[in-house]
């Protein structure tokens, strides 16, 4: 989907260089459908970077705890992320339903559709953690992982 979203950014971008200093009319859509293609670009791109872990993290001081007290830092921060992120959800959510009723300038595209993109990349992030956090689908750089010492 991000890769047809990637194409689909080129495409607009070229076209727009193209009727701008080739043709008498320039496309002055393409910089519009490129912005709102780009915002799915990035809440895809986030979505797939927390699904397969690659988010920054700074665990200096976590990681030279003892491990007990490691797995309890990191209970604590999986609850606040999912928290946060149901709360970005929920705030998505919120602008979503404010910009049904507002089109785009050129396009006249509600943007309730360019809203929906960190709706589901929140809620799926969220998800995703939830299902992290009760073992149903592996932490994939956790170096707790399988070591002795459960809580």
């Amino acid at each position: 989907m991000a890769g047809l979203a990637t194409a689909g950014v080129v495409l607009c971008v070229i076209w727009g260089v193209f009727t701008r200093y080739i043709t008498a009319q320039p496309a002055v859509w393409t910089a519009e459908l490129s912005g709102i293609l780009f915002t799915w670009i990035v809440f895809l791109g986030a979505t797939a970077a927390f699904h397969e872990d690659q988010h920054i993290r700074v665990g200096l001081l976590v990681d030279i705890l003892p491990i007990r007290a490691r797995r309890v830092i990191r209970l604590l921060v999986d609850l606040l992320m999912i928290a946060f992120l149901i709360y970005a959800a929920w705030l998505s959510y919120v602008m979503m339903l404010k910009g049904a009723t507002r089109p785009s300038p050129i396009l006249r595209i509600p943007f309730s559709l360019v809203y929906l993109a960190p709706l589901l990349a929140f809620g799926l992030m969220a998800f995703n953690a939830l299902l992290r956090l009760f073992g149903l689908v592996p932490a994939i750089n956790n170096p707790d992982a399988g070591a002795e010492g459960a809580l």
